[in-house]
């Protein structure tokens, strides 16, 4: 009987909700990042540091201001001007905030699931950076194990079922952060020249 209710618990999980609500919307962003950028030249690959950069200083700045310590990811953004720095560049402007200035029950925690979630995704890009550029281009951001090490604190709280408004309060705000990230993307600019 024991496993049947933990299975049961897991399908009703925030973190299978979240899966479930926002699977198009993840979809959509990894095909429009890869378009606008992807990585398989030095100059991609800068690009799309730099839409990482611009899409992810308004979602720090937020969570700075309004996510309580066990809920505030690791920045990203001093990394990501690291790399963007080692390949000879600037960083770009930051894109504009889509968040409320005043969060509700679940907002904060969609937010840090979609930033938290995405590094499994960079380890995935990390390897095909390292082989693509025989371990020449940069990837703090990549690799950054502070991030992953959020993540796995943050699986404990989603891995549970939600009260309805922090459920629906997550969806909503994870569901903005993709459209945050695929607006980013779609109006993203390449970065300047690169060095030879």
């Amino acid at each position: 009987m024991a496993p049947v209710k933990d299975s049961a618990a897991a399908d009703n999980s925030l973190r299978t909700h979240l899966r479930a609500a926002t699977m198009a919307a993840h979809d959509l962003l990894d095909h429009a990042m890869q378009a606008a950028s992807g990585w398989q030249t030095r100059s991609d690959y800068a690009r799309f540091l730099a839409l990482q950069y611009a899409a992810r200083v308004p979602l720090e700045d937020w969570l700075a201001r309004h996510a309580p310590g066990d809920l505030s990811p690791p920045p990203q953004t001093p990394l990501l001007a690291r790399d963007l720095a080692a390949l000879g560049l600037g960083v770009p402007e930051p894109a504009p905030g889509l968040t409320p200035a005043f969060p509700l029950p679940g907002e904060v925690l969609g937010t840090a699931w979609v930033l938290a979630g995405s590094a499994l995704g960079n380890r995935a890009i990390a390897k095909q950076v390292a082989r693509i550029s025989g371990g020449e281009w940069p990837t703090a951001f990549l690799g950054d194990d502070t991030m992953m090490a959020f993540w796995q604190g943050l699986r404990a709280r989603i891995e549970r079922p939600a009260e309805p408004d922090e459920a629906e309060g997550a969806t909503r705000a994870a569901e903005a952060v993709f459209a945050h990230f695929l607006a980013v993307a779609e109006h993203g600019r390449a970065p300047e020249s690169l060095p030879a």
